[in-house]
């Protein structure tokens, strides 16, 4: 089977690992393997418009989703090699070996399949793998920078500085028909049960089954945010009083102009008008009060996976 090797250099452990250990590892296992450095998004796109069978991706979860949002409706599998800060993807799909380990369970592999998170937006339409929102956690990303390089002691610092005068915003949903329009410190669309540095939002969410887990934090959790902290820190945050998990297929959001984040990258503005007028805190939820607006969907088990069998969970 042909393999294209997409290598991060700038991922949290790819120095522990070269491309061509990684090409030597799969041609090992059976695999023809191809590597072509990338270090811009143009060339990306042409390194992934010729490949053909599998590609394997040495890096994070900004990796994945770069190559697999370039390979959606196409029938190519994806090989992770979790290498970067997070992983997410990867401790979803219980990737816990090294990634030479990785590779050489290949040659007793399975398919795993996930869906992907579309976002129609004014400007067009994005996608997401883990998780879309608006409300404070997108507003810590804003405020955290991580193109500036990432910390956990800085994501938590950045998390606290934010919370600690952090207003709640009020926020026009409606989810498959259901209006849950109310003041919220976040709203967050969970495709997988973390996020960021392991944040676990959505403990029961399951990436292949067609509904995303719509996490919503009340207002009233503000006077409690060590409570909050604490919850997201030790996975029970679904526990909190104020703090509602809703399961869905399609989702709607009026735009308000406000940050909103797709797997830890910030979207701001995109097509606000600064004119429009602003809600009422009694406004109904009339998507025609403000346009454009924000629609979310799942594409059900639009990615494909190839993962080793002994090393899987």
């Amino acid at each position: 089977m042909e393999a294209t090797l997409i290598y991060n250099e700038q991922a949290g452990s790819t120095s522990k690992l070269t491309a061509d250990e990684i090409v030597e590892a799969l041609r090992q296992v059976g695999h023809d393997a191809v590597y072509i450095p990338t270090s811009t998004e143009e060339e990306l796109d042409g390194v992934l418009a010729n490949a053909k069978e599998l590609v394997v991706v040495a890096g994070g979860d900004g990796s994945l989703r770069a190559v697999a949002t370039r390979l959606l409706d196409r029938d190519i599998r994806i090989v992770p090699l979790p290498m970067g800060t997070a992983n997410n993807i990867g401790r979803m799909l219980g990737l816990s070996a090294k990634p030479l380990e990785i590779i050489a369970g290949l040659a007793d592999p399975i398919e795993r399949d996930m869906d992907i998170g579309r976002l129609i937006t004014p400007d067009g339409v994005e996608y997401f793998l883990e998780a879309m929102g608006i409300g404070m956690f997108a507003d810590v990303m804003k405020n955290y920078k991580p193109e500036e390089g990432k910390s956990i002691a800085r994501g938590i610092g950045t998390i606290l500085e934010t919370m600690n005068d952090y207003q709640p915003k009020y926020f026009h949903i409606n989810v498959d028909g259901k209006d849950l329009s109310d003041n919220y410190l976040m709203c967050e669309v969970m495709n997988t049960p973390t996020l960021s540095f392991h944040v676990t939002l959505a403990p029961d969410a399951k990436p292949d089954d067609g509904l995303f887990d719509l996490v919503l934090i009340h207002a009233n959790q503000r006077e409690s945010y060590l409570s909050f902290m604490r919850g997201v820190l030790t996975g029970t945050l679904e526990n909190l009083p104020d703090v509602s998990i809703h399961r869905g297929r399609n989702l709607e959001i009026a735009w308000r102009g406000f940050p909103l984040q797709l797997d830890g990258t910030v979207l701001t503005k995109l097509n606000w008008e600064e004119d429009d007028d602003q809600p009422t805190m009694e406004e109904p939820n009339l998507l025609t009060v403000s346009k454009p607006y924000l629609q979310v969907e799942l594409i059900h088990k639009a990615i494909h996976f190839l993962v080793p069998k002994t090393v899987t969970t």
